[in-house]
């Protein structure tokens, strides 16, 4: 059994109370480190990263798009990494202070700094949620401790606009309505989601009466879309164009629903599943938007941002095995029982397995997982982040002073 998360005030105050928690924050990241050790050693290429469960697309990435020369490179154009424009120069710029002429070292060096963030990220996510100021009873404990972030950590970029999107939500909850525009403007340029989450806080001021605080929210996405783009707009266009044209264009993906007619051999379209995504996209914002305005009482911002993001998630083309990092931190911010936390990560550490077996086993069809047992981890993990969806409306919806 978990024990009570600690209160915010204490012997020492409440830095000191919260140091244990942050300490917490670099055993996800160990874990992450040590199911990376064997791509740490021999690197990660060809298959044998998906049969050791240590693939990483921040370290292949890396390599395939020579990250290595750095940020100028990639202000040049000359560095096509998939991913919104701020996190893509961040990979790239700590990519160029690495070692030079030395992809292997250079991967290495890329993943280390990434651990190193990661730990501080997650901290200050936790410090977020225990701050929150619709939230004295949250758990940082459900950000430091989640089983998905030691599984996804450090596959990806992906943090940087967690973490970000995180503030943003925490910021609005303690009434900096500016610094909350900014912080999920950048988040929007870090990760797309976050700039959905704008849509959330509208509702919500809506709900509160705080109206006429988002017209600061704005201006603070406005100011940061503006201080990123407008340089990228008149060095490289496509800087800030290319990961969502890809998106676009690409099929489903692994993980996404919309893959179990590719399995069946039977794909879908790229322009179909784009539709659907979007119809997906609207249908999130609207559940969203019922729930804060219908609920007895006004929801936790973060309950309404779990359902968002959890509808988003499941109906989209591309369901990758570390996006499943955004719900990290919305789960405890909306104020889930570690019961719910916990049947939610043991379906994704089952998909966590079957993905790899998988995807090694595609070229060597003697010691592939068979697409009838991927297809069932992958409904079994798109039905438990249903499940947070529905517990974080239940436990918004339900009378004043009843437990569920």
């Amino acid at each position: 059994m978990i024990p009570p998360a600690p209160h915010r005030a204490g012997p020492g105050g409440p830095t000191a109370a919260f140091a244990p928690v942050a300490l917490l924050a670099a055993l996800p990241v160990l874990a992450s480190l040590w199911k990376q050790a064997p791509c740490l050693d021999a690197g990660w290429g060809g298959q044998e990263p998906f049969w050791r469960f240590c693939y990483s697309d921040l370290a292949v990435s890396t390599q395939t798009t020579d990250a290595g020369r750095g940020l100028g490179a990639w202000l040049s154009g000359d560095v096509p990494l998939d991913h919104p424009p701020l996190t893509a120069g961040l990979v790239s710029f700590v990519a160029g202070l690495g070692p030079d002429g030395d992809v292997l070292a250079t991967q290495r060096w890329v993943v280390a700094v990434w651990a190193v963030l990661a730990v501080g990220f997650l901290a200050l996510m936790a410090w977020w949620v225990r701050d929150a100021a619709d939230g004295g009873d949250l758990d940082p404990r459900h950000v430091v401790l989640a089983p998905v972030a030691a599984l996804t950590v450090l596959l990806s970029p992906d943090l940087l606009g967690v973490a970000l999107a995180t503030g943003g939500l925490w910021a609005w909850s303690r009434r900096h309505p500016a610094l909350a525009g900014a912080m999920l403007g950048a988040g929007l340029l870090a990760r797309t989601y976050p700039g959905l989450l704008l849509l959330v806080l509208a509702a919500h001021a809506w709900r509160t009466g705080r109206e006429r605080e988002l017209g600061r929210v704005a201006t603070g996405a406005a100011g940061v879309i503006g201080v990123v783009a407008l340089p990228l707009l008149l060095l490289e266009p496509g800087l800030l164009t290319r990961s969502w044209s890809l998106w676009n264009d690409s099929l489903a993906g692994l993980g996404s629903v919309w893959y179990l007619p590719t399995l069946a051999g039977s794909p879908w379209s790229a322009g179909v599943l784009t539709v659907v995504s979007v119809v997906g996209i609207l249908t999130a914002v609207v559940l969203a938007g019922v729930l804060v305005l219908g609920a007895p009482t006004a929801p936790r911002v973060g309950a309404a941002a779990l359902v968002l993001v959890a509808v988003v998630l499941v109906s989209g083309k591309a369901f990758p095995v570390q996006a499943s990092l955004w719900l990290v931190p919305l789960v405890a911010l909306a104020g889930l029982r570690w019961r719910d936390h916990l049947v939610w990560a043991l379906a994704e550490g089952v998909h966590f397995v079957a993905v790899w077996l998988y995807l090694g086993g595609l070229s060597d069809a003697n010691r592939s997982l068979p697409a009838g047992w991927y297809a069932l981890a992958l409904i079994a993990r798109v039905a438990a982040v249903v499940w947070l969806a529905v517990r974080a409306w239940q436990t918004s919806t339900r009378p004043p002073g009843r437990a569920i």
